[in-house]
């Protein structure tokens, strides 16, 4: 085994458990990857973990970023506590669920921007119940649940 090929496959390992410590999976990672430019896919994961593919240095900082590690970490030589590895774990979770939320929002705001469209097309059309609620959408809160009034479907209209 060649010097270059021995360190491809150390880097592999290190990259390998690197991941798994933060409980990404290879499939992930790859998404990732991707996100950053990257084009990479589950089998591109298997082969730079097998050492079958050298690590260009811009992915090796780009796998840094994702695994919250300092580049020269990646070869696995430099072995972290698990107190370090649940931080790094913590903090890929907090970013994964920021993300979603950030979709959340996004999804909410186009929401009530179609609720106050609809609004504004029924005018005095619209029963009262469901304008408040509307109202309340639309001002940032969570209504009630409006009970005792049957929304018409679009076939009873």
């Amino acid at each position: 085994m060649t010097d270059d090929a021995a360190f491809d496959a150390l880097l592999g390992v290190g990259i390998q458990q690197i991941r798994e410590s933060m409980g990404l999976t290879q499939a992930r990672l790859a998404e990732a990857m991707v996100a950053r430019g990257h084009a990479w896919h589950q089998q591109t994961v298997v082969k730079t973990e097998k050492g079958l593919r050298p690590l260009r240095f811009v992915e090796a900082l780009a796998l840094a970023d994702i695994l919250h590690v300092d580049v020269t970490a990646l070869d696995g030589r430099r072995r972290e506590d698990v107190v370090v590895q649940q931080i790094r774990r913590h903090l890929h979770e907090c970013s994964e669920a920021t993300a979603a939320v950030q979709k959340a929002t996004q999804r909410l705001d186009a929401a009530r921007a179609g609720l106050a469209e609809a609004l504004r097309q029924g005018g005095s059309k619209v029963p009262e119940p469901l304008r408040e609620a509307s109202r309340t959408v639309l001002h940032g809160q969570f209504p009630q649940p409006v009970y005792g009034y049957d929304v018409p479907s679009a076939e009873q209209s």
